[in-house]
């Protein structure tokens, strides 16, 4: 059906097309509807004809549907239910709220959030339930598609249907051990971080344009960045920092990583510092990167997924790590 045909057909049309669906009469449909039968046969005339088919016959007992109208009413069926949704009265219950939310979020970005989010919905929201995981491939794509709700990331910029705010800032820093060379030192310049193995963790971004800046203007001064490892995995990231490399993330997860660290029963010695000054003043964000949540335009007014969104929100610019924006 193109646009112009769509255009044809009303809201009535569709609720008198369920009503004769429910009840199998064109007479005690139109009784229900507070219309008269002519009027109603006149709409069904022009329900026939904008979907080219009879949609009912006439048996001893009322009408029957055919295939085609009972197609049409389990398509019919959600709209209106949606319909009238939009003249419910706008409130949000929490305590009854039954619903599943699907989160994307890197390890760095749910430690801003998550304790304090789980327990919240504990006691305001206790049905509601989340589907957390990392991003895939592409960001934009699982929230268009509708495989995400909200995402946490790093963007300058969305596509037209979808829309964020700005959380706020996050610095990222480095972490040794002392299986690292520099481990005495208490600062490190590029060069001295590029002549040994370095592992990142969680420094993805659906838009590389500001990485990509700074790492051309470090490679424009001979500094050329290859990771030995990238990894989403916490796990990796200790054996590799255990093993004497420099792990790149998060200020979140670097002190988190401290935290595991110090209550592992065979502790060594691991130290948090700043990443080079150098990068920071060739940096645009001076060292402290953006972190934006994403939605899809159709949760916008959605009072549930606003509640979610603004809690997180909340949390976040509440969190230790996080500097709000200005």
């Amino acid at each position: 059906m193109h646009l112009d045909e769509i255009l044809k057909l009303d809201i009535k049309l569709l609720v008198a097309f369920v009503t004769i669906m429910e009840e199998g009469s064109v007479s005690r449909a139109a009784e229900k509807l507070g219309v008269t039968q002519p009027a109603l046969s006149k709409s069904l005339q022009r329900l026939r004809e904008l979907f080219k088919d009879s949609l009912f016959t006439r048996q001893a007992y009322g009408l029957t549907p055919t295939a085609r109208a009972t197609e049409l009413h389990d398509a019919i069926q959600p709209i209106l239910s949606s319909l009238s949704d939009l003249m419910s009265p706008n409130a949000l219950d929490l305590k009854t709220l039954d619903r599943r939310f699907k989160l994307r979020a890197d390890e760095g970005d749910l430690e801003n959030f998550i304790e304090a989010l789980l327990a919240s919905m504990h006691y305001e929201a206790p049905k509601v339930r989340l589907s957390i995981s990392s991003w895939g491939e592409s960001h934009f794509e699982e929230i268009i598609s509708g495989n995400a709700d909200l995402g946490i990331m790093r963007v300058s910029d969305t596509p037209n249907n979808v829309r964020s705010k700005l959380i706020g800032y996050m610095e990222v820093c480095i972490i040794l051990s002392e299986a690292h060379p520099l481990f005495k030192q208490d600062s490190v310049t590029v060069s001295e971080l590029l002549d040994h193995k370095v592992v990142t963790h969680h420094l993805r971004s659906e838009n590389k344009t500001s990485f990509s800046k700074t790492e051309q203007k470090l490679k424009q001064k001979g500094h050329i960045i290859q990771p030995s490892l990238e990894t989403d995995s916490l796990m990796v990231a200790m054996q590799a920092v255990k093993r004497g490399m420099a792990l790149v993330t998060s200020r979140s997860i670097g002190d988190l990583f401290l935290q595991v660290m110090c209550e592992q029963n065979n502790f060594y010695p691991v130290k948090l510092i700043e990443i080079p000054q150098e990068v920071i003043e060739l940096d645009e964000y001076n060292g402290r990167h953006p972190i934006h949540i994403c939605w899809h335009e159709r949760f916008n007014n959605d009072l549930a997924h606003r509640w979610l969104r603004e809690k997180i929100i909340t949390f976040m610019r509440e969190s230790s790590w996080m500097h709000p924006p200005t």
